[in-house]
C-alpha cells in the first residue's frame, strides 16, 4: 500500500507545476517520529497525570500563559451530514484525497485559509518584516454551533522564545497577538490524518463518550485541535483533542 501511495503522490506532484515541496516530501516519506528539522520549537507544557483505562487512554496538561497569534473565521457546516460521513480522512486511501484536494485548485477549506494567514504572518508579513520560525502543534479551538449550523474556529501558532520576547504587530486585519491564561486540559492523541473538521468532531465525540463520568469534570461546549505534522508525512502522525477542565 505504501508503494502504491507513492507512485501516485509522485504523479499527482508531476501533474501539478505548483507542487514545488518533492524534494520536503521525500525527505519525510518515512516513518520518523517528528518533523524537527522543520519546527523550531514546540509549545511547552507540563503533564500533571495519566491515565489508562481500558481502551482510553489520555493525559491532563497545564499550559502556562503564552505569546501567539492567531485568526478567527465562523462559517457554515452541515453537522448531519459529519455524523454520517465515514472516516475517510484515516485510511490510507485518504492521503491521495488530501492530495488531490491541496492540489486541485478549489475552493480553500476555512482551516486552510487560516493557516495561510499565520504563515504569511511568521514569513515576514508584519510590522518589523521579520521571519519567526514555525512552531509546533498548530493550534485550534473549535466551537460548533449544531442550532446555527456553524462552527466558530481560532487557529494558533506559538510565537518560538524569541518572539515571545520581541512580538512584530500584525499588518493584516485577520490576524492578532494573544496572550493566553493559564490552561489545564484532558488530552487524547490520535494518529492519522486530521485534515478535516468532521475528523476533529468526530474524535473529540469519541472522547467525551470514552470519558464516561468524568466526562462532567471537562467543557465540552468547545474542544481543542493539536496537529503536529506537516500534511507531507504520511505515518506515525500525532494529532490531539482536547478538553478544557472546569474550575
Amino acid at each position: 500500500m505504501k508503494v502504491f501511495i507513492l507512485l501516485s503522490v509522485v504523479a499527482l506532484s508531476s501533474a501539478a507545476p505548483q507542487f514545488e515541496g518533492v524534494k520536503n516530501f521525500f525527505k519525510q516519506f518515512s516513518d520518523s517520529e517528528s518533523d524537527t528539522e522543520y519546527v523550531s520549537e514546540y509549545v511547552p507544557y507540563k503533564t500533571l497525570n495519566k491515565t489508562i483505562d481500558g481502551d482510553l487512554a489520555f493525559e491532563v496538561r497545564e499550559y502556562a500563559p503564552m505569546k501567539w497569534v492567531c485568526t478567527d473565521m465562523t462559517y457554515d457546516m452541515d453537522f448531519a451530514a459529519i455524523e454520517k460521513s465515514e472516516n475517510e480522512d484515516e485510511s490510507e486511501f485518504g492521503i491521495l484525497n488530501n492530495f488531490r484536494q491541496a492540489f486541485s485548485g478549489g475552493k480553500k477549506k476555512p482551516s486552510s485559509v487560516m493557516f495561510m494567514r499565520l504563515f504569511r504572518y511568521i514569513s515576514g508579513v508584519n510590522a518589523q518584516r521579520q521571519e519567526i520560525e514555525m512552531t509546533s502543534p498548530v493550534l485550534s479551538k473549535m466551537s460548533p454551533n449544531k442550532e446555527a449550523g456553524q462552527m466558530k474556529n481560532r487557529m494558533c501558532f506559538y510565537l518560538d522564545s524569541a518572539a515571545q520576547e520581541n512580538t512584530p504587530a500584525p499588518e493584516e486585519d485577520t490576524v492578532y497577538l494573544y496572550t493566553s491564561e493559564p490552561l489545564t486540559v484532558a488530552v487524547m492523541e490520535f494518529g492519522g490524518y486530521a485534515m478535516r473538521d468532521s475528523v476533529w468532531m468526530k474524535k473529540s465525540a469519541q472522547f467525551a463518550e470514552a470519558l464516561g463520568d468524568r466526562v462532567n469534570s471537562v467543557d465540552t461546549d468547545s474542544f481543542y485541535t493539536a496537529g503536529y505534522d506537516s500534511p507531507m508525512k504520511f505515518w506515525n502522525r500525532r494529532n490531539e483533542v482536547m478538553f478544557q477542565l472546569k474550575n
